[in-house]
Order: C-alpha cells, then sequence, then structure tokens
C-alpha cells in the first residue's frame, strides 16, 4: 500500500522580540493538497495501489464524468501554483525573517539606526536573491485572487528586501563600518527599515490567504479520506498534522488560554498514539520514513507540553533565560514560543519528505 500523495505544510514562523518593528505573534501554519482536485481524492490520493479495491473512477473516467463546464485544467493549474506558493514560501520567509531579528537585535533604535557607538555589530543574515528571483518568476502570472495578489505584492517587498539585505551583508561582513565611521551603514538603515516593514505586512497578509485556502482544502481531503479508507496511516498522517497545526497556532502566541490549549493537546496526543500504534501494527505498509516522522511527533509532543505548563502555571522566564530569548538561542529555553515553533518545522520537515 503506497502512500501516493498528500498534503505538504507551511512552517510556522519565530517569533523573536522585535525592537520597533511590530509582528504578529500568530505562527504562519497552513497545508496545501498535493491532488490535482478534491473529485479525484480517491484516484490520486489513495494509498493504495491501483490493484486495490477501490470503486472511485480512475482520474480519466472521472474527468469525462465531470460536467462539460467544469474544466479540470484550471483546477490543476490552480493546485500547482498553490503548491509554488508553499514551497517558495517555506524555502524564503524564514530567511528573511531571521535576517531582520538579526539586524534589529543590535540596532537598538530602529527608527534612527546604527548610532556607530554599538558594542556588538553583528549585521545581517544572507538572504538568496537567486531564490527569490526563482520565486519571482514562478509567480509572474496573472492576479485572479486574492491569494494571487498577495503572493504578488509578498514576493515584489522582498525582492526590494533582499536587494538591500544583500548590499548590506557585505558592508557588515566586510567590516566597512569600521572605516567610514558607519557612514554608510547609517545611509542604508531607513531604506533597509522601511523595506523591512513592508516585507513584514506583505508576508503576514501571504501567509493568512494560504491558511484560508489550505485549511478549506485539507478539511475536506481528510473528510473524503476517512469515508473512502477508514482510519489508515494517510488519514492520521494528515488528521495529525492538523491538530499539531490548531495546537501551534495558540501556543505560538505569547499568551493564550491554557484551558483551551490543554484540550488541543489532549486531541493531539490521543491521535499520535492512535498513528503510532496503527503504523507499529502495520509496519509493512508505513513508508521507510516514519520512524523519522514518529520522533518528530515525539519531540513536539514534549515541547508543546513544556509550552503548555509554563503559562498555565505562570512560570516567568529567569534572567538567564530572558539572556537567551534572542535569534539563535531562544530556541533553547524550555517553555519558549520559539522551542515549541522549531519542533513543529521540525515534524512539518519530516511530514512533507515523507510525502516526497
Amino acid at each position: 500500500m503506497a502512500h501516493l500523495s498528500s498534503p505538504i505544510f507551511t512552517k510556522a514562523r519565530m517569533n523573536f522580540p522585535s525592537a520597533s518593528l511590530k509582528k504578529t505573534s500568530k505562527p504562519v501554519v497552513s497545508s496545501v493538497l498535493a491532488c490535482i482536485s478534491l473529485s479525484l481524492l480517491m484516484s490520486a490520493c489513495s494509498k493504495k495501489n491501483e490493484d486495490a479495491a477501490v470503486t472511485t473512477p480512475a482520474p480519466a473516467a472521472a474527468s469525462q464524468a465531470a460536467p462539460a463546464n467544469v474544466p479540470a485544467k484550471p483546477v490543476e493549474s490552480a493546485t500547482s501554483k498553490l503548491q509554488d506558493y508553499i514551497a517558495c514560501y517555506n524555502k524564503l520567509d524564514g530567511d528573511a525573517h531571521r535576517s531582520i531579528a538579526r539586524y534589529q537585535s543590535w540596532v537598538k533604535d530602529m527608527d534612527k539606526g546604527p548610532s556607530g557607538k554599538e558594542m556588538v555589530v553583528y549585521g545581517l543574515y544572507k538572504i538568496d536573491v537567486d531564490d527569490i528571483a526563482k520565486c519571482k518568476a514562478s509567480f509572474g502570472k496573472a492576479a485572479q485572487g486574492k491569494l494571487d495578489i498577495a503572493a504578488t505584492a509578498y514576493i515584489d517587498s522582498l525582492s526590494e528586501l533582499g536587494a538591500l539585505v544583500s548590499e548590506a551583508e557585505v558592508y557588515y561582513s566586510r567590516d566597512n563600518y569600521k572605516d567610514d565611521a558607519f557612514a554608510k551603514g547609517k545611509k542604508m538603515h531607513a531604506p533597509l527599515a522601511d523595506a523591512m516593514k513592508r516585507f513584514e505586512e506583505k508576508s503576514n497578509v501571504f501567509s493568512n490567504e494560504i491558511e484560508v485556502e489550505n485549511d478549506k482544502a485539507l478539511d475536506a481531503e481528510m473528510q473524503q479520506l476517512e469515508k473512502n479508507e477508514g482510519r489508515q496511516l494517510p488519514y492520521l498522517q494528515m488528521a495529525l498534522m492538523s491538530k499539531a497545526k490548531h495546537l501551534v497556532r495558540l501556543i505560538g502566541e505569547e499568551s493564550f488560554d491554557a484551558t483551551a490549549a490543554g484540550k488541543l493537546l489532549a486531541d493531539y496526543e490521543s491521535l499520535t498514539d492512535e498513528a503510532i500504534a496503527y503504523a507499529k501494527k502495520n509496519s509493512e505498509s508505513a513508508p521507510r520514513s516514519w520512524s523519522s516522522f514518529e520522533h518528530a511527533t515525539e519531540d513536539y509532543r514534549k515541547a508543546a507540553k513544556e509550552r503548555v505548563r509554563r503559562i498555565r502555571d505562570k512560570v516567568a522566564y529567569s534572567e538567564g533565560e530572558k539572556m537567551m530569548l534572542k535569534p539563535g538561542s531562544a530556541w533553547m529555553v524550555e517553555g519558549s514560543q520559539e522551542k515549541v515553533t522549531k519542533a513543529y518545522n521540525a515534524m512539518i520537515e519530516a511530514s512533507n519528505q515523507m510525502n516526497r
């Protein structure tokens, strides 16, 4: 029983403390169908081989049975575009936010910019402008809906930011600020800070539009898959990722309702245990990479429990933990937003890898 197709998921965003750029505290998480259309779920998304007993028509037959006024091609194109959007988002968005967080970590006043008296100058992290260009080329289609418009605005703002970051990264990585007393650094700051703000805004809009479209698609696919095949591994994997997604949306916030979080966590744990038990009992049909995915679900379970306990029990961060709540080390703090987000993103990678 081969696992032929399943949604891929976008990663959640790390919520690093910001000096002045206002970020959403909501982790960005969503999913996208790997199938051509929901009408072909049994034939295109089933984990069963084609010789299994499946009553749903094959893709060609389903296409012939479809009404003449419902063309299949636009559906395929829309789904492919959606997958393209998410692939680019996963590749680019995290690096851009990390670069912004890196810059903010040493530029204490983002309104004024570098003073030239900073004791530590970290510069910025690189953003791959070639990858941005490739995604921009793939995004270059006529906007037809809110998601397309958001995608175009997103990649345009990222292109602008990428060019400015590249110039600034070279300046700071080569310590050129030591030769001109920060003259160029001060000159670059205003357009760089403005580009960061624009990107943050467009990134939030884009990720929210992805969530809206893909939540609907994922729910529809899960319902259809459970109806047609029952609670087998493809359904359990999708349902488990859906539970994890809803949980991280809540506990990734700076504060949240611990009681509500506890219920979501219990649902996630129950489904995780069911999926692990099913995979163990049916090991011959589980994908080879299932063990890596299972390990990631356990790491996420632990991180989520730590996060819920910290908020539920009102455990304040110690002085030592506060010093670690910054890019590069925040994920090591027990019960932090960053730790649970990192664990969730590792689970995303394991799930997406299993579907390749």
